[in-house]
């Protein structure tokens, strides 16, 4: 099995990309992979179904990657910074070029990451955008501050908050569990 953690910081190197890395080591706990896709460093063009817009060819092709990978992919963790209240357009625009097809009866994790003042709400819109795709938002869910994290010498983050490791074995274990135990397999 095999799952997609789509990044939607704007920033490169950013907490929510290191709360990915850190996940992505937990599901390597359960010998499963799950490859981190940031739209930071994997940028797509804006969606313009009137086809009036010519993006460049490497956003033309990180967009195919995105899509053969949520395609493929056995489960989800979305992750964005808190933006003004809510998740970061940057992740919107990648779900709106997704489809029902993609995320149908799949797990999904939530995790969110705030520079300010720490809020879930974030997650909670984007928890309803799960369901609209067909999507199963798993219960636990992530929602860290920049304090919770420490730097490493190359510049990128590390979750080293005791609390949220372990709130992120938790996360992880529910997310294996469905994709493992789905009984909703033949609904895909």
């Amino acid at each position: 099995m095999k799952g997609l953690i789509i990044v939607g910081s704007a920033k490169v190197d950013s907490h929510t990309k290191g709360l990915a890395r850190y996940l992505q080591g937990r599901f390597k706990d359960h010998e499963m992979e799950a490859e981190i896709f940031d739209l930071a460093d994997r940028p797509i063009h804006q969606l313009d179904v009137s086809g009036a817009s010519e993006p460049p060819e490497t956003y033309q092709q990180n967009l195919t990657d995105l899509r053969e990978k949520a395609r493929e992919a056995d489960f989800f963790v979305l992750g964005t910074p808190n933006y003004h209240g809510s998740f970061s357009g940057i992740l919107k625009n990648a779900l709106d070029h997704l489809t029902m097809d993609d995320f149908k009866m799949k797990p999904v994790g939530l995790v969110g990451n705030s520079g300010g003042i720490v809020s879930t709400e974030p997650l909670s819109h984007l928890r309803l955008i799960v369901r609209t795709l067909l999507g199963i938002a798993v219960p636990t869910q992530i929602a860290t501050h920049d304090s919770d994290f420490e730097q490493l010498d190359d510049g990128s983050y590390y979750l080293n908050n005791d609390e949220f490791q372990l709130r992120a074995k938790l996360f992880v274990d529910q997310i294996v569990s469905f994709a493992q135990n789905s009984p909703y397999e033949h609904l895909k």
